[in-house]
Parts: C-alpha cells; structure tokens; sequence
C-alpha cells in the first residue's frame, strides 16, 4: 500500500509542481524523487527539506514524511511530516495514508518505549555503590510431622483384641472343662436338681462360655478397628501429611475415619 501510494506521489506530483514552484524548488524535487527511489533516504529528505523551505507544497511534506519513514531511527520525524500532510492535504489524495501511518508510527514508539524503559531501568545502588542485593526468599514453612495418632489407637485396638480373645479362651476352655466332668458324673446330657452343687456347677458353666462369646465378639470388633486404623495410618501418613487421602476425625462419641480408600 505504502509504495502504490507514493509512487503516484512520486511520478505525478513534479509535473504539476513544476508548474506552480520555483525552478530550484523543483530543481530540489525532482533530486528528493531519485535519491528516494535510489534508497538514499538521508539525502532524499534533505533535499525534500529545501524544496519545501524554498516552497512549501503538501507533495513535498509527503515524500518527505515517506524518506523519514523509510530510513531507519526517525519515526518521530516521520509522525511530525505525516501529520503535515495530512492536515495541508486539501485533495484529500494523500490524507488516509498518512494519517494512518500516524497511527501506526506512534504505537511502534509508545512500544519501543515500554520496551526500553523495562529492559533499560539501572539497578538500584547501595551507599557502597554495589548493586542492591535481590530480596531475600521467604523461609519455607517448618515441616509438618506426620501424625500417628490412628497407629497407636490402632495398636491399642489390637492389645484389647488380643486380651479379649485370650480371656476368652481361657473361659470357654475352663466351661469346657467343668461341662465334662459333669457330663462324665451325670450322664450326658447331664441331669440336676435345681439348688443342688452340680447346677450351681453347671450354671457357673454355662455363665463362662456365654462370657467367653462375648469376648470372641469383642475381640473380633477391635481386630477390625485395629487393622482399620493401622491402614489409615499407612495411607495418611508420608512425606506431605496434607495430602493424606484418609484421617482420624475425634468425634462427640468417638472416633471417625474420614477420605478415600
């Protein structure tokens, strides 16, 4: 777009200049159009330059707004011809160009100027004269110890299984023992009179053994809670306690296990 506009500035503009301007402001022209088609970009705007000091033409601000834009470093100057030509551009041939080169030009400086201001800021200097050092990184956080609570309430779940299944054991075995030798005195079934020794014998019996099932049950409850706690343990416990996927939870009544398993 850029080089289809300017060249209708570049080839059509001189005829009519010639016809209005001196001969050395056309003189000066015309050498501005070469130089800027030879790419000589600095010496094309120093001759579009005196052209327009000599006379000033809305043609020439324009090739020269165009040899500023296209030579490296100078979009300031190239803001300042362009808006020139817009606002002297009567014909309005020219005026959309440059004004939204305008537009562009400037957000490529506003740009360059972030850019520089966020790479070119100096360090900060002490009293010394030393560059200021970084600010220190915050200290960790103290390491959160694991927490065994669920292990030693499961292993004190397992003591009780263990002691209930033991008395237990020992109940159902004297019971057993106390039902045989009544079974081997009195027959089998054994037979008593109501108040007599061998019914207080055999009640006392049957007490143990109804005794020892209880204590099989409550030895069978604590196993379980046992290797429940002793599992969340295992599964909670580890090198980060937070992200533990199961937890001991007190509760108004007990203990609650809570997460995934």
């Amino acid at each position: 777009m850029r080089a289809l506009v300017f060249s209708l500035v570049l080839l059509s503009a001189a005829p009519a200049f010639a016809q209005e301007a001196p001969d050395a402001s056309v003189a000066r022209f015309e050498e501005g159009v070469e130089l800027l088609r030879q790419e000589r970009y600095e010496e094309a705007a120093a001759a579009f330059r005196e052209s327009y000091r000599l006379s000033p033409r809305v043609t020439t601000m324009c090739n020269l707004a165009l040899s500023y834009d296209r030579w490296g470093g100078h979009r300031d100057r190239a803001v300042r011809a362009y808006r020139t030509c817009a606002r002297d551009d009567d014909t309005g041939r020219y005026q959309a160009y440059a004004e939204r080169r305008v537009e562009e030009l400037e957000r490529e400086l506003a740009l360059e100027e972030e850019v520089e201001a966020t790479e070119g800021d100096p360090a900060e200097e002490t009293e010394e004269g030393d560059s200021a050092l970084p600010p220190a990184e915050p200290e960790p956080p103290p390491p959160v110890e694991a927490d065994h609570t669920a292990l030693w309430v499961g292993v004190g779940a397992g003591a009780l299984a263990a002691g209930s299944f033991a008395a237990g054991l020992i109940l159902a075995l004297e019971a057993q023992a106390d039902l045989d030798a009544l079974r081997a005195q009195l027959g089998d079934p054994p037979r008593v009179v109501r108040g007599s020794d061998e019914h207080r014998r055999l009640q006392a019996a049957r007490d143990a053994a109804d005794a020892a099932i209880a204590l099989y049950v409550v030895a069978g409850v604590a196993t379980a809670a046992a290797l429940t706690l002793i599992t969340v343990d295992l599964v909670s416990a580890g090198d980060d306690p937070e992200s533990a996927t199961a937890r001991l939870r007190p509760t108004g009544t007990g203990l609650a296990i809570e997460g995934q398993f």
